[in-house]
C-alpha cells in the first residue's frame, strides 16, 4: 500500500526556494534533526515536503555532517 503525499495550503512566501540562504540552512538542519528523531515520513508531513526530499538531505547530513547542509 502506497501513500500519496501532496503539498496542501502552501503560500508562495512559505516555499523553500523563496527563503533566504541562511533561513534555508536553518530549515534543512531542523528538518534533518526532526527526521532522525521521528522518521522521514513524519518529517515530510511536518515540513510540508516529500519523503524523498527528506531522505536525500538526511543522507547528505549522514555523509558530510552539518557542513553538507550549507550552500556553497
Amino acid at each position: 500500500m502506497s501513500t500519496e503525499f501532496k503539498l496542501y495550503n502552501v503560500k508562495k512566501e512559505e516555499l523553500f526556494n523563496q527563503k533566504k540562504r541562511k533561513e534555508r540552512e536553518i530549515l534543512l538542519e531542523e528538518m534533518v534533526l526532526y527526521a532522525l528523531e521521528n522518521g522521514n515520513k513524519p518529517a515530510a508531513r511536518y515540513f510540508n515536503t516529500y519523503p524523498s526530499t527528506v531522505r536525500r538531505w538526511v543522507k547528505i547530513y549522514n555523509e558530510k555532517g552539518k557542513e553538507g547542509l550549507k550552500y556553497k
